[in-house]
């Protein structure tokens, strides 16, 4: 009669091993949805804030270029009258109020080209004071009346001056602050920024429990199966594996069973038939400085 060989304890190594193989599949499914969805979340991320950027930049170079045309027309009146730059005392005037048409306008300068100096102001400190050569330079290379210089904060937008006489006498320059549109701009971005992460959060949630729901049935019929081809765990192969493989891991499994009966058999056998130590025909060992025969 065969010796039926004791089961071996199910060890939670081959349970995470199980779990870990009917999770595969899962995990690969939820990974490849996270991943589109990363794509299309930076895409419409980055094409908000393009477009974000690109009106706001535009409105605000509107409102500047509103202030700017109305004083160049405001001046440009007054010099078709025959008056000359330095004899318009209602420039002063001019400026200040085209100054509060715009909160974010610092100051609004009237230059006069051969001269090269500011001859009227909303700054008092810039009265007199000779021309940036920023300013000429950048009117000198304008192929349009409007011009500016928006490399750093605060930017300049200006216009040349013409009269009915003479083209470019003079120019006006307008300094206005770029800080709080840099400000609303960055605020809109990380706006963006956090509502894309949310969105993905939750439907990372989302993706994983669904992906656990669907993929239920396979986990559970891999995990049958794992339990059913391993006779270590005790576990009935009818009652796991799907009834088209209930014969062949029954089979499968006897045939284990019978080898580690075989094997079983064969160890007690050995471990029988070796010699114990004082047992009769076994040698006793020589002692210690006793003479051999």
């Amino acid at each position: 009669m065969p010796i039926r060989a004791p089961s071996r304890p199910f060890s939670a190594g081959s349970f995470f091993r199980s779990l870990r193989a009917s999770l595969h599949a899962t995990t690969f499914v939820t990974l490849s949805l996270l991943i589109s969805l990363a794509f299309v979340l930076a895409l419409a991320t980055l094409l908000n804030y393009s477009k974000f950027l690109t009106t706001y930049t535009e409105l605000s170079d509107r409102r500047v270029a509103l202030v700017t045309t109305w004083t160049r027309d405001s001046i440009e009146v007054l010099l078709n009258l025959g008056l000359e730059l330095k004899g318009l005392h209602a420039a002063s005037a001019i400026l200040e109020q085209a100054k509060t048409r715009y909160p974010h306008i610092e100051s609004i300068s009237l230059f006069d080209t051969a001269s090269g100096r500011i001859l009227y102001s909303t700054s008092p400190e810039l009265l007199g004071k000779p021309t940036p050569h920023a300013w000429l330079e950048a009117q000198a290379h304008s192929t349009r009346p409007t011009w500016n210089i928006a490399q750093e904060d605060p930017a300049v937008a200006g216009v040349r001056l013409d009269s009915s006489f003479l083209k470019g006498l003079g120019g006006i320059a307008i300094v206005h602050s770029t800080t709080q549109a840099r400000e609303k701009i960055a605020r809109m971005r990380d706006e963006l920024v956090m509502t894309a992460l949310g969105v993905f959060g939750a439907f990372a949630v989302l993706a994983v429990a669904l992906a656990l729901l669907a993929t239920r049935g396979m986990r559970r019929t891999l995990r049958g199966l794992t339990e059913a081809l391993d006779p270590s765990t005790g576990t009935p192969a009818k009652s796991q594996a799907p009834p088209g493989l209930r014969g062949p891991l029954s089979a499968f499994r006897q045939a284990v069973e019978a080898a580690e009966s075989e094997l079983a058999g064969a160890e007690k056998e050995l471990g029988s038939g070796a010699p114990r130590e004082g047992a009769e025909g076994a040698p006793a060992p020589a002692g210690a400085g006793g003479a051999r025969p």
